[in-house]
């Protein structure tokens, strides 16, 4: 080859080299473009107007504008203009419809990031429901079977309105659980019976042939059509009474009121009746008015996407999730509603028990995590306490023997002894006012669940309040004037005196009610209550 023709040659060769590597790395950035949903492999479903279009329009270009609004927003974040900052999410979603890690993103920041920066409990729950309300309303609409998001989703469920992280715990809870004390309205727990319901307005149609009524009773209330109906439905959380009343009549109401919630559940809250029935069946009842089970809800939806060998780790983080979840709903997971005086309250949800413990060995045994181990031996002592103080003292001889099993040093004491140890571990170490303060927690206890009827939980309240005290009293033997807790009848009224004053008039009513049905172990003896000797 000539001399001439070598620097043509070397060019030429150069450029096929170039095109090869470009070659591959386009490869790649296309790989990296469709793991992280950064092009629209599939058309879009449920896309409104202005999606639609901007996805047509400006093509290429919405990265870019997509990057200038995320500047945008974590100045305006920076700045603190919180609302202006939610329009730039909203606008964000609608040029990235696919780019469900941004939408994750800002959904955690506002349940999160922004909540906290509020002191007043109302506006932080407006942040955190507006975060879950991005994943749930907006980035499901446009990726319907995205597992992140539900793993996304039932974080904040799990972490955020589950734990006691956040100062504002209780009151989340207790806004959700009104939340979906509306939404199920007087068929909670009738899944089956909701799953039959009509979804769409045609086949409400279809099952209401025969009585048109129905649309007769709508036209002549006002309402221009169904949706408009709904949405005032949606607004009340109930028939509007005129309306409730004609549809009695007509004997349909039932009819549309289930058909009005089965919509609601699922085209809002995309809870299907269908999940909830299997999940419960899997687990036991869970508490659909709690965070838990709806962590639990959409980790397991999660879980269903992920079952391929490369995503284990994915899998394994809602795994966790759920024994988590089930873990919390034991503890913590039942509700308390007492609908005549509007009463809510959390108390643990014992029936799970099973349900965890399972949990907690189908991870060690699919996973064979060592470090489980731990965290299962926890869940043992606690199972093993809490049922227990419930009453449930064959379960709970059930529980010791199988951490016996697992850890015999940890578990060496008979029933009562563990128990004991367990709650008045710190007891020896206290204040007389300490230790008085624990005693009359545990009867406060029992009153209060005298209250709401649930006289077995407090009778076993009573039972471990005298362990307590006694076991405390001979602890300070020799030392009783100086260190000894008042008469055990004394601290009965004392407590009984505190539990009408503090507890909200109509429990107290409910307490003075059953009071004289109850057990005798309830009454303290008459007489007047004398200061403690201290001397």
């Amino acid at each position: 080859m000539k001399k001439r023709y070598w620097p043509i040659f070397i060019i030429v060769l150069a450029m096929v080299a170039m095109l090869g590597l470009l070659s591959f790395i386009q490869g790649r950035m296309n790989a990296i473009r469709v793991e992280n949903h950064l092009t629209d492999v599939d058309p879009l479903e449920n896309a409104p107007p202005l999606v639609a279009f901007t996805s047509v329009a400006l093509g290429g270009f919405r990265g870019l504008l997509g990057d200038w609004l995320w500047l945008r927003s974590s100045k305006m974040q920076d700045e603190g203009k919180y609302f202006e900052m939610v329009q730039l999410a909203n606008w964000i979603v609608k040029l990235q419809p696919r780019f469900t890690g941004s939408h994750a993103f800002l959904a955690w920041n506002m349940a999160y990031n922004v909540s906290v920066t509020f002191t007043n409990f109302e506006d932080r729950w407006r942040w955190v429901k507006r975060g879950i309300e991005l994943i749930r309303d907006e980035a499901l609409e446009f990726n319907p079977g995205d597992p992140e998001l539900f793993r996304q989703l039932g974080w904040i469920y799990q972490h955020k309105m589950g734990k006691d992280l956040d100062d504002a715990n209780r009151y989340y809870k207790t806004e959700f659980a009104k939340e979906m004390i509306r939404l199920f309205g007087d068929y909670y727990g009738q899944w089956e019976i909701i799953q039959k319901a009509p979804l769409e307005e045609n086949k409400l149609k279809a099952v209401l042939e025969n009585k048109p009524d129905f649309w007769n009773i709508l036209a002549a209330n006002g309402y221009k059509n169904f949706l408009e109906f709904e949405q005032e439905f949606r607004h009340l959380a109930v028939i509007p009474e005129k309306v409730a009343g004609q549809l009695e009549e007509a004997g349909i109401k039932e009819t549309v009121e289930l058909c009005l919630r089965h919509r609601w559940m699922v085209n809002k809250y995309r809870l299907e009746p269908k999940w909830l029935l299997k999940l419960n069946k899997r687990y036991g009842n869970l508490e659909w008015r709690l965070p838990e089970a709806h962590a639990i809800y959409w980790a397991e939806r999660g879980k269903e996407k992920w079952h391929s060998a490369i995503d284990t780790f994915k899998r394994l983080s809602c795994d966790r999730m759920i024994f988590q979840s089930l873990n919390n709903a034991f503890q913590m997971g039942r509700l308390v509603y007492l609908k005549d005086i509007e009463h809510l309250e959390m108390t643990p949800n014992i029936s799970l028990v099973d349900a965890v413990d399972k949990a907690y060995r189908d991870v060690q045994e699919y996973y064979e995590e060592s470090h489980v181990e731990g965290a299962y031996v926890n869940f043992l002592v606690d199972a093993v306490v809490c049922l227990y103080k419930f009453g449930e003292k064959s379960k709970a001889k059930e529980y010791i023997d199988k951490g016996r099993a697992m850890n015999p040093g940890r578990f060496k004491l008979n029933l009562e002894e563990f128990v004991l140890h367990e709650l008045a571990e710190d007891m020896e170490a206290a204040s007389y006012q300490h230790a008085q303060g624990t005693v009359q927690g545990y009867l406060l206890q029992a009153y209060y669940q005298l209250a709401i009827d649930e006289q077995e939980t407090a009778e076993s309240y009573v039972v471990i309040a005298k362990q307590l005290y006694d076991h405390y009293q001979r602890f300070v033997e020799g030392t009783e004037k100086r260190r000894g807790l008042p008469p055990w009848e004394q601290m009965q009224k004392t407590s009984l005196m505190i539990a009408k004053q503090r507890f909200p008039e109509p429990l107290a009513r409910r307490l003075e009610e059953l009071l004289p049905r109850s057990n005798e172990k309830f009454i303290p003896a008459a007489g007047e209550i004398e200061a403690p000797v201290v001397k």
